[in-house]
């Protein structure tokens, strides 16, 4: 597995100012964050989500929306 998948633990004490995993789940919960708690009962957050949230992440392609000025002949 890619170790950069998922924060570190360090990252995530960073990103939510908790070191418990409790305090961290409340903390991504408030703030509606997606993640998964995983078999040592920590949360996890993927690397590209946590950089999508914060705004610093590759921007996702704009949706195809068809020209519909076009098939009225404008």
């Amino acid at each position: 597995m890619d170790s950069n998948l998922f924060l570190t633990c360090e990252e995530l004490a960073m990103l939510t100012g908790f070191k418990t995993p409790a305090r961290q789940v409340g903390w991504l919960r408030t703030k509606s964050w997606r993640f998964e708690i995983n078999g040592n009962r920590r949360p996890i957050v993927a690397r590209k989500y946590a950089e999508k949230m914060l705004g610093c992440g590759i921007p996702e392609e704009s949706p195809y929306r068809p020209n519909f000025a076009a098939l009225q002949g404008a």
